[in-house]
């Protein structure tokens, strides 16, 4: 049980420093779909999904991929990032849902 408490104490610290970015995901796409960062700003990203289906949020450049049951949130972890364009988006959809996240200067 103290291991435990250890690691939801320490996932809640490393959680305070980052910025949190909420999303929504729909049959029609994120909302919102850009999001401008800051560069080396870490972040956490919490999706909920408001379908009706099982949806994964992916993203090969920020590295996470993550199973989202229809009206679940989850969260994930990214960053610090370089300036540039990252790509997220619903590995699961037929119609190619996708995001984009900039991280500026």
């Amino acid at each position: 049980m103290a291991i435990s408490s250890f690691l939801f104490t320490t996932l809640m610290a490393h959680a305070d420093d980052r910025q949190t970015i909420k999303l929504t995901l729909t049959e029609h796409g994120f909302i919102p779909n850009k999001i401008v960062v800051h560069q080396g700003q870490k972040i956490l990203i919490q999706m909920t999904n408001n379908t009706q289906k099982v949806a994964e949020l992916e993203s090969y450049d920020m590295k996470f991929e993550k199973i989202a049951t229809p009206h679940a949130t989850i969260t994930v972890f990214a960053g610090p990032l370089n300036v540039g364009t990252y790509t997220f988006f619903d590995d699961y959809s037929s119609t190619g849902i996708k995001g984009s996240l900039q991280a500026t200067p």
